[in-house]
């Protein structure tokens, strides 16, 4: 990487890490706390819970088409903005009404799809898939972290105090962004806006879409019946730390070599069947679980890991080199 896009990798690394380490300290305690606010119920606590990523899904693809228009920085520092007042605002909530209200204002800090099409911006597509192993790195330890220290946190400050600092991580990223986003260029007409019917009707950007998907959808049921399977093994739920910390020591230290070897060779399709080989793998472990149920429960987890984590730079890379800048946030934000 030149000097340049190893600052534009740090910088939106730093600020997408920053925001979600906010959310990944809230979420392992979110639903034990919302049910004890004034007027909870458990389906309000749900509701709370989950309009933050309704808001998120739905505002994904404007945010990033207005950012085709006027720039990303802007759309970047405004999202930044929305979600820091939301934090801040549920800091603030004290019935669940309120909680469900700032919750929607938070959500509505879509900057995702945004930050990914700034990754495709500012670095060359030699270099991407190593660009964005690196942002999928650094959001991994901004689960681990939280993870592992919202319910520590939680227990000395509780919910509200949680969001407060949700808040202000927030407000750190939006001033990484504000400050040191790289001065943009205007975006080069070499091509129309891409109309919406013309998705489906390209093969290339279908397959990346269905496979994003697909994986999404893997990872839902994996991580729903994952943990039950541990329980069932007789590992109680204060320690599944310890065995994610096993599974995701192979993505930890395997990801960014396969990925640097790949691309520097300028063959990133076996990395693509290997990735779905390990994935295979892991969910054929399943199917020899027996006496030695741990063994297979670790092994099913690290290769399932392994490939989703594969997959989780190289489908945004495939996607940002095949859609030219013009239409780059549409692209993100629908991915």
């Amino acid at each position: 990487m030149t000097p340049g896009e190893k600052r534009a990798v740090m910088l939106l690394s730093g600020v997408i890490s920053l925001r979600l380490l906010g959310i990944f300290l809230v979420l392992p305690v979110f639903s034990a706390y919302a049910v004890r606010y004034p007027g909870a119920t458990t389906p309000l606590a749900g509701l709370a819970f989950g309009v933050y990523a309704l808001m998120q899904s739905v505002l994904q693809l404007p945010f990033g088409w207005i950012s085709d228009r006027i720039g990303r920085k802007t759309v970047l520092v405004l999202g930044l903005v929305l979600f820091t007042l939301g934090g801040f605002l549920c800091g603030f909530a004290r019935t669940i009404g309120e909680l469900i209200g700032a919750r929607v204002v938070q959500g509505g800090g879509a900057v995702s799809a945004v930050a990914m099409a700034a990754m495709g911006d500012l670095t060359r597509p030699r270099v991407r898939a190593r660009a964005f192993t690196i942002l999928g790195l650094s959001i991994g330890a901004s689960f681990a972290v939280g993870i592992l220290a919202g319910p520590f946190l939680a227990g000395i400050m509780g919910l509200s105090g949680l969001f407060h600092l949700l808040g202000g991580f927030g407000l750190a990223a939006t001033l990484l962004a504000w400050i040191f986003f790289p001065r943009e260029t205007p975006a080069p007409a070499a091509s129309a806006p891409l109309p919406f019917r013309r998705w489906w009707t390209r093969r290339d950007l279908r397959r990346i879409l269905v496979s994003a998907v697909c994986l999404a959808f893997l990872l839902n049921v994996f991580f729903f019946i994952y943990p039950l399977d541990w329980n069932r093994a007789g590992v109680d739920r204060s320690h599944l730390w310890k065995v994610y910390l096993v599974i995701f020591l192979p993505t930890l230290l395997g990801v960014f070599p396969l990925i640097r070897r790949a691309e520097t060779r300028g063959r990133l399709r076996p990395a693509v069947v290997f990735g779905w080989l390990t994935m295979i793998a892991g969910l054929g472990g399943y199917l020899l679980q027996g006496a030695a149920l741990r063994f297979f429960l670790y092994f099913a987890g690290a290769a399932f890991f392994l490939g989703y984590s594969l997959f989780q730079p190289l489908l945004p890379t495939f996607l940002t080199q095949r859609i030219g800048r013009e239409n780059r946030g549409k692209a993100t934000g629908m991915y």
